[in-house]
């Protein structure tokens, strides 16, 4: 399956994972703006676990404000950003795509 893992150093990176299953990802400078190694699992968990996780990630960095929007409130990423200890929000490309085409209002037109 393929996430967004948000907030990852400040940035939303997506990953190819199997929830439960510990992974392994690294992003180079070039492709990222800096390396990234990342190392963990995404694991199913309530909508409340979620909640808080998600707060505490806005809390941490506002520019995040815009994932308040998640819906499937499913999964997190909890391991290491360049060895680091997070609990970070997940989101699954089907439920982004979805959010992402449902947000009439974001919209942009070009011309």
């Amino acid at each position: 399956m393929k996430f967004m893992l948000y907030n990852v150093e400040g940035l939303s990176i997506p990953v190819e994972a199997e929830p439960g299953r510990p992974f392994k990802f690294n992003c180079s400078e070039e492709e990222c703006g800096k390396n990234l190694t990342i190392e963990g699992v995404i694991l199913p968990v309530s909508e409340d676990e979620f909640a808080v996780v998600l707060n505490a990630t806005i809390d941490e960095n506002p520019d995040f404000k815009a994932i308040e929007e998640i819906k499937a409130r499913k999964y997190v990423f909890k391991g290491k950003v360049n060895g680091v200890e997070v609990v970070l929000p997940a989101e699954t490309f089907e439920d982004f795509a979805k959010r992402f085409l449902e947000a009439v209002d974001s919209v942009l037109l070009l011309r």
